[in-house]
């Protein structure tokens, strides 16, 4: 059989802006600066890799791209091309070389007689996987009554697909399907939208409040310690750039409005796969 590994066009560049020579110190930092903030981030890295079953290899390469570009790695793999290791970070993945002198971000695919498989993606789904259940107490959510299966749904209130999508959540309820909303203010931190999210899910009751909002109604202010600016900023590392985006359970993630037939008929083809 047949057996290809290939990188996307825009990864394939080695000679392009993705693949990154980083030998160079920081601009404007003291060689104290520097060393301090390095034995920050490794200590991170130890802290977090620790028990994780790392070869020294891949512990080598956790070191050294917190060293070089303080990037917090939660997992370091063999790729499937040879001398070339899959790094899951804080700020995505990427794929290194041995000594971490060069970086590529991309996709990487593998192609067989059976078809392309798009590795990249399935170990990203495994990153949003871990990353949403860290925030699972505080989505907003709507349960069926007799669950087959969920979806977790990054959500902007002024979003008109987002209202669309929320129009049709109780007929996926009947269905079998919940659904729990994260929240991502398509505007930023700084919007008008977020400063409505925040006051959302402050409300007493969360439900009703986002429901009036997906209405088209005035927000009641609130103020509380929350968590939406943790959920926009956790939508953007796992490759959220529109709304609505829709993540499932085994992590895959479907961008854009999906109409709830449409989105079920996915959910029961992934049950069969």
């Amino acid at each position: 059989m047949l057996k290809k590994v290939l990188i996307t066009a825009i990864a394939a560049g080695f000679v392009g802006s993705f693949v990154f020579g980083i030998n160079s110190a920081p601009e404007q930092t003291s060689p104290k600066q520097a060393s301090v903030a390095q034995d920050v981030a490794v200590q991170t890295v130890v802290a977090k890799t620790a028990g994780a079953d790392l070869s020294p290899k891949h512990q080598d390469i956790s070191r050294l791209l917190a060293a070089k570009l303080n990037f917090k790695v939660s997992s370091v793999s063999d790729s499937a091309i040879p001398g070339l290791f899959e790094v899951v970070t804080d700020q995505g993945i990427f794929y290194v070389n041995a000594d971490a002198s060069n970086l590529i971000q991309g996709s990487l695919y593998q192609v067989s007689d059976a078809g392309v498989i798009d590795l990249t993606e399935q170990a990203m789904g495994k990153v949003r996987q871990q990353a949403i259940q860290v925030l699972a107490s505080e989505t907003i959510n709507y349960p069926a009554e007799n669950e087959k299966y969920s979806i977790t749904v990054f959500t902007d209130i002024s979003c008109g697909y987002c209202r669309k999508l929320h129009n049709e959540v109780a007929e996926l309820n009947q269905l079998g399907v919940s659904v729990k909303y994260l929240a991502f203010p398509r505007g930023g931190l700084n919007s008008p939208t977020y400063q409505d999210m925040a006051s959302i899910w402050c409300a007493e009751d969360k439900v009703q409040a986002m429901d009036n909002a997906k209405r088209g109604g005035k927000v009641v202010p609130e103020m509380c310690t929350n968590t939406v600016a943790k959920q926009y900023e956790l939508g953007r590392r796992l490759g959220v750039t529109g709304t609505p985006a829709i993540v499932f359970d085994n992590g895959q993630m479907q961008p854009g409005y999906v109409p709830a037939a449409q989105l079920v008929n996915i959910l029961e083809q992934m049950d069969k796969s």
